[in-house]
């Protein structure tokens, strides 16, 4: 009917296109060795924002805007993971997310990017220890 707006794919209700409807994103990586990849996001910097007995297979992680988190998964392909996503993570500062790299002996690879002449930035690429492929991206320099 005219005046209701966009339609979901489904056929359901209207589609918000305003602002206030969602109000973040909380992923969840599903992993094989919930213990590793949890010491691997300490090494970098997040904390435990979340873990508890009623999810004893679940934990957060965050720091400032950005949490997500990390759920023992049963019977999971240990390649998926580099095949569908990158984790990329938004620092402030690269020479400092080299240093926590290196502090904690973590193995990576810094990046120089140029898209355009007035944009140059640099990533840290690494894996994580069940395999996800994490890009850490720091500022325009």
């Amino acid at each position: 009917m005219a005046g209701e707006g966009p339609r979901d794919d489904s056929g359901g209700g209207s589609v918000d296109s305003g602002t206030g409807f969602f109000t973040r994103l909380a992923p969840i990586l599903r992993v094989t060795d919930l213990d590793a990849e949890r010491r691997f996001y300490e090494a970098l910097g997040l904390r435990i924002t979340y873990e508890g007995p009623e999810y004893p297979d679940f934990i957060a992680m965050g720091a400032d805007g950005v949490e997500f988190g990390l759920e023992l998964g049963a019977n999971l392909d240990a390649s998926a993971p580099a095949q569908v996503l990158t984790w990329q993570l938004v620092v402030a500062d690269v020479d400092e997310a080299v240093h926590r790299c290196h502090g904690a002996g973590l193995r990576f690879d810094v990046t120089e990017h140029q898209p355009s002449a007035d944009w140059r930035y640099r990533t840290v690429e690494l894996r994580s220890p069940n395999g996800y492929r994490v890009v850490l991206e720091g500022p325009t320099e």
